[in-house]
């Protein structure tokens, strides 16, 4: 009732007002406004102020005046209606932040500007150490016993031939590289399956003949060789590192590193050769040692910048200590960086072992004790 009863005392005054505003001259001061709640129960409130030129306007029936809530703010609604929109200004954005506040902070100090360097627990780890080289040292033998009495004294000792592609039962724990020693039957009759064997035991490389520049020994023209080489030894490229056939360190025409270029001629680069083999006898002693060394850098450039493997050498006369000393010593130094092995002539008594079970004092040398 009290909504209805606001909105026809609202049209009287808007009447009364019409009527005197006839002819007459008079100043509008502002309205205010007003504010319309629609729910089931809604209270308004009206101002108005109304003048007239005194003595002419005649003097309007009173507004009706509804008391008014000491909180000025519309009350919740009590009905199913939706609620009234929010006020404009709390739609708007937050006031801004008094003007001590609103002031951008002072950059800091340039230092300080800069990514602060990872911690050190997030730090990458440094990188391993490199593993230790192994060693280049082997075992050139005939009976396998003796090469496992060294071994078991020593982990210098670290792979093991004995000019056959069997190893003859040897149960020491380093790697056997296998020999084809000639491409004549009584060789290489078995030789595809000792190969084989070998490869699947883990052995990663293959020896060729074994001094064809030598009468006494395989025997062979460097073209017979290379004809040998390819038709046995080819077939295992990818396989197995390839070594071409080890000569000796004769000097004499058509032998020793002569022999080997004239191989390589006669493969015309259809061999495949990964390294080769040499061999060499001479004197002891420092004299000796350094006869040996710059034999085998001779045999790397015959072996066109290959590695080198030395598969026998030994001092026949003077200082044998002292001779061992200095190849050893050499062949494991950077300047000899392309020989891989090298084993002494030989594991037995008499040379290496001075008895079944006891390295001689040269033999001790080589095995690092």
């Amino acid at each position: 009732m009290h909504a209805k009863l606001s909105i026809l005392a609202l049209a009287a005054v808007a009447s009364v007002q019409e009527v005197c505003a006839g002819p007459v001259h008079r100043h509008k001061h502002p309205q205010k406004d007003v504010v319309y709640q629609y729910a089931d129960v809604v209270v308004v409130t009206e101002w108005v102020t109304h003048t007239v030129t005194a003595g002419l306007d005649p003097t309007p029936p009173p507004a009706p005046v509804v008391e008014a809530p000491a909180d000025p703010s519309p009350p919740p609604p009590v009905s199913s209606a939706p609620p009234a929109p929010p006020p404009a200004e709390s739609s708007a954005a937050p006031p801004p932040p008094p003007a001590e506040s609103s002031a951008a902070p002072a950059p800091p100090p340039a230092e300080s500007s800069a990514a602060p360097p990872p911690p050190p627990a997030e730090s990458p780890a440094p990188p391993p150490p490199p593993p230790a080289p192994v060693s280049k040292r082997g075992a050139a033998y005939n009976d396998p016993r003796l090469v496992e009495a060294m071994v078991s004294q020593t982990d210098k000792i670290t792979w093991a031939y004995n000019w056959g592609s069997d190893s003859g039962g040897l149960q020491a724990k380093i790697a056997f590289y296998p020999m084809l020693w000639s491409p004549a039957p009584d060789h290489s009759g078995n030789w595809d399956e000792k190969a084989e064997a070998a490869i699947a035991a883990g052995s990663n490389s293959l020896l060729s003949f074994n001094e064809p520049d030598i009468p006494s020994q395989a025997n062979m023209s460097p073209l017979d060789a290379a004809n040998g080489h390819k038709q046995y030894m080819n077939k295992y490229a990818g396989r197995a590192k390839i070594s071409a056939p080890a000569i000796s360190s004769s000097q004499s025409p058509g032998m020793g590193i002569e022999w080997l270029k004239n191989f390589f001629d006669a493969c015309g680069g259809q061999c495949q050769v990964d390294f080769c083999a040499a061999h060499w006898y001479g004197p002891g002693g420092d004299d000796g040692a350094s006869l040996f060394l710059d034999h085998i850098k001779n045999v790397h450039d015959a072996c066109q910048g290959k590695p080198v493997w030395v598969t026998e050498f030994a001092a026949e006369s003077g200082d044998v200590d002292q001779f061992m000393r200095r190849v050893t010593e050499g062949l494991d130094s950077d300047e000899f960086s392309f020989v891989e092995k090298y084993s002494y002539f030989m594991v037995n008594q008499g040379s290496l072992m001075s008895s079944p079970t006891q390295l001689s004092s040269f033999g001790k040398i080589f095995a690092g004790i």
